[in-house]
């Protein structure tokens, strides 16, 4: 845990949370704490909605890039009332504005920021990447926010209003130190998200149930696998001059992919030793599966976006091999489902 000098200030300090995951960037991890906080468990909130598609638009080079863009709450958080909505203040005035009203009404924001300018951040004065972090609350006798980032090294206390608003209105947008996430400014935006009723118990029905949802959504078109089909005959095309964008695109939208699905598996792996159902165990191993097999695929796409001498053959190699074990796992899933009814 990074601090930063004491300072004075009338904010509490914030509750310890536990939930964590590897797999996760700093938008899983930042909407899980947020609910953590209200007293709910996030790897079912996240966890029991397992989507893929490709976006309707460009990727944006950000760390917290999701294909569903503005309409995130269709995607995360299926089958809860949790509203998740971008905001996007014109100024800093509104910017700081938006934030005091939120924070007011016990409501935390997440807000975009540039790494470069956060002291607690290893990119610090050196790399200008895109990354989001937590504020819980505003002192304005001192002006300081406090501010929460569970991603390592993770960070929670106090910072100053005016390095907070630099981080969120100011991006180099020419540097070119990180090739992945940085030419996009933060622009002031900020996600709000709110729980508007209590968590579902997760019983056997609503369980099983998540699972058929699930799969009849990505056995629809160009959703799961034939997604990830559509990808790789992008990828593979031979008029495609922009293999290296094709391929830094496959790292930045394989990020929440491969959490998404590391996500289900950790729900179905509760569900298992919650209800005593040894299919949603072998289920889970299934899908965490998928969840490493993104992982490679993406690492490798960044290994060739970046390489003097790129081999294109193995990145499609292992971009066929999740799609393989993808498709075993959605036959696995189907057959739990349809057991269950």
């Amino acid at each position: 845990m990074t601090t930063l000098p004491a300072e004075p200030s009338l904010l509490p300090a914030e509750p310890s949370l536990s939930w964590y995951d590897d797999l996760c960037s700093c938008l899983q991890l930042d909407i899980g704490h947020v609910l953590e906080r209200a007293g709910w468990d996030p790897v079912q909130a996240l966890g029991s909605s397992w989507r893929f598609h490709l976006p309707a638009g460009p990727v944006e080079p950000v760390e917290y890039f999701h294909p569903a863009g503005e309409r995130l709450q269709d995607t995360l958080c299926g089958d809860h009332p949790v509203r998740l909505r971008w905001h996007h203040p014109s100024s800093p005035a509104e910017a700081h504005r938006d934030l005091r009203t939120a924070l007011e009404r016990g409501t935390p924001a997440i807000v975009a920021v540039n790494n470069f300018h956060l002291p607690f951040r290893p990119a610090y004065r050196d790399v200008h990447a895109a990354h989001l972090v937590i504020v819980t609350g505003y002192d304005p006798e001192h002006d300081v926010y406090r501010v929460i980032d569970p991603v390592p090294p993770s960070f929670s206390g106090n910072l100053p209003r005016a390095v907070l608003q630099e981080a969120r209105g100011r991006i180099s947008l020419d540097d070119e130190s990180d090739p992945f996430f940085a030419g996009s400014n933060p622009s002031w935006r900020w996600l709000e998200v709110g729980v508007s009723g209590p968590q579902p118990e997760p019983g056997p029905e609503w369980v099983y149930g998540s699972i058929r949802a699930n799969t009849t959504e990505q056995r629809a078109l160009r959703q799961g696998p034939q997604a990830l089909s559509d990808l790789l005959e992008e990828l593979r095309a031979p008029d495609n001059h922009e293999r290296p964008r094709t391929l830094r695109e496959i790292y930045i939208l394989g990020w929440p992919a491969q959490a998404e699905a590391s996500l289900h598996s950790a729900f179905l792996t509760r569900a298992a030793r919650r209800l005593g159902a040894p299919d949603l165990a072998e289920a889970a191993h299934s899908v965490d599966r998928v969840a490493h097999a993104w992982t490679g695929f993406r690492v490798a796409a960044a290994h060739e976006a970046t390489s003097d001498r790129p081999h294109h053959d193995r990145v499609t190699t292992l971009g066929r091999r999740l799609r393989g074990t993808w498709e075993e796992c959605l036959e696995h899933l189907e057959r739990v489902a349809g057991r269950a009814r």
